[in-house]
């Protein structure tokens, strides 16, 4: 199966210098974990890899799962301040120049993140969207290596 990182929401093992953006474990497992406690299928990878929009509560809790075992969420349901920072490195491409923008971005949209205290997935896809709407010219690439 692809990995990706997100989009949103996203998310990816590996270390880039200082980062680790994925500190809750294997991507691998955690997708396929996800996908089986959402009852997905691969679409709903192949959607957050294109950054396509969530079609439904499946899809959101799908990708917040994977963030939230990831280590993207503390023990109270709200982004850890990390995240901006992982999330850059998830999709800068492979071109370091984007990192600073990507993590601003990220950093002003977690600021201003509304958090939905009834349901988790809506605030971690309402932060993707965020980042992705608001990151235009930021180049946003998943990482190939990640793929």
């Amino acid at each position: 199966m692809k990995s990706i990182g997100i989009l949103l929401i996203i998310v990816v093992v590996g270390c880039y210098g200082l980062i680790d953006v994925c500190p809750g474990g294997d991507i691998k497992k955690i997708f396929a974990d996800c996908l089986q406690e959402y009852g997905g299928d691969k679409a709903l990878l192949t959607d957050w890899i294109a950054f396509k929009k969530a079609q439904d509560d499946k899809s959101k809790c799908f990708r917040t799962c994977a963030m939230k075992n990831c280590g993207w969420f503390d023990s109270n349901g709200k982004f850890t301040p990390e995240v901006p920072q992982r999330a850059a490195y998830v999709l800068f491409g492979g071109d370091e120049s984007n990192v600073p923008l990507i993590a601003e971005t990220g950093k002003r949209c977690l600021s201003s993140l509304q958090y939905d205290e009834k349901n988790i997935c809506n605030s971690g896809e309402n932060w993707s969207r965020c980042l992705l709407g608001h990151c235009k010219n930021c180049s946003l690439a998943v990482l190939a290596t990640l793929l």
